[in-house]
């Protein structure tokens, strides 16, 4: 059942308005990649890695490109066995993902428009489209992304870290919301360390594991 989308203004997700995370999490729109990452994605992105710095997701999909052999591969996606709240359409073609924004990057791989489902935490449908080219629009426009990584150490690689070690310790945090205030609900109570951004700023980190 598609789940209740609150009722917020549709700049929410540029405001400050007394949320339940810290108001670090949050990246907004404007560069969202170079903007300092909170500690605490920063100590689990590194202890990911073992031993590399980690400021900001640029830092973080730079280090991961360079430990997993560079620019991610359409078929090096999380894809599922069957079918998923998270997928993707390409040129008439489904593709099944255990993490939505596989089908972000799979727009920004293809340099083709890809429509995008997936359903967030609370059971809210949210639509979007990647044109490919680095824009991105989302239904509600409200829609934000959450990044990060588990926290408890149990995902950790054993060794040099693979793709397969990225996707166990992310996809779980990769989230898609339907406001703002829903991805800060649900940042206050998982067992994760996350960012927050406007979906429609979504394709900056795409293009950064991709290019």
């Amino acid at each position: 059942m598609e789940g209740k989308i609150e009722s917020e203004p549709e700049n929410e997700a540029a405001t400050e308005d007394g949320s339940t995370a810290p108001g670090d999490r949050w990246l907004g729109d404007s560069s969202p990649t170079e903007a300092p990452l909170p500690g605490d994605v920063r100590t689990a992105m590194e202890r990911f890695f073992g031993d590399a710095s980690i400021t900001t997701l640029e830092d973080w999909t730079g280090e991961l490109r360079r430990r997993t052999g560079g620019a991610i591969e359409v078929d090096e996606l999380c894809h599922a066995d069957g079918e998923t709240d998270h997928w993707g359409e390409l040129d008439g073609d489904r593709y099944d993902f255990q993490c939505f924004y596989d089908a972000v990057a799979l727009a920004e791989i293809a340099s083709e428009p890809v429509e995008i489902h997936t359903v967030s935490p609370d059971g809210t449908d949210i639509e979007a489209r990647a044109t490919g080219d680095g824009e991105l629009t989302a239904t509600p426009s409200t829609a934000v992304v959450s990044f990060g990584t588990t926290v408890d150490g149990s995902h950790l690689p054993d060794g040099e870290p693979t793709l397969e070690d990225a996707y166990t310790a992310i996809c779980p945090s990769v989230r898609a919301f339907p406001t703002r205030r829903a991805y800060e609900r649900w940042a206050a109570k998982t067992q994760a360390a996350t960012v927050g951004m406007p979906l429609s700023a979504a394709t900056a980190v795409a293009t950064e594991l991709v290019d």
